[in-house]
């Protein structure tokens, strides 16, 4: 009778003890993969050729837009994305454009005046801006502007 008694005891034990084990494997092993998760690789490209972002301020030929910061992620708490002011030099050699059909990249010409303080800009660049916050432009699209 004591045998009947041993064994539901001894399998119920063993049951605890496979638990016990198998939960501190587990653990570890999900410290490791946390660990992985977090060294996030570099995803944005070598070299960086276009920015866009909001007019802020106008200054003779310097044009200060704000943009998205290029590797940012949203504030998991405020949902906030972090900018950074551009400061854009326009030159003799810069050309303006406005978008009329961007699928078939049809544009019509557009001048430095109609870029006002509040457009939204794509500024293209010849050089790789990737790292840089002041740079010259080859070429602004002016997605945003008030018609007369």
């Amino acid at each position: 009778m004591e045998t009947k008694k041993i064994i539901p005891v001894l399998t119920l034990m063993f049951f605890i003890f496979g638990l016990i084990i198998s939960g501190i494997v587990g653990y570890s092993l999900g410290l490791k993969k946390v660990r992985f998760v977090t060294e996030i690789p570099e995803i944005l490209p070598k070299e960086i050729f276009m920015r866009a972002g909001e007019v802020t301020k106008i200054e003779g030929n310097i044009v200060f837009l704000e943009a998205k910061v290029l590797a940012g992620e949203a504030d998991p708490k405020t949902g906030e994305v972090k900018t950074e002011t551009l400061k854009i030099t326009v030159n003799e050699n810069t050309k303006f454009n406005f978008p009329l059909n961007p699928r078939e990249e049809i544009s019509v010409e557009a001048k430095f005046e109609d870029i006002k303080v509040g457009s939204w800009l794509y500024v293209l660049s010849l050089e790789n801006i990737k790292n840089k916050k002041e740079f010259v432009a080859k070429e602004i699209t002016i997605l945003k502007y008030e018609q007369i």
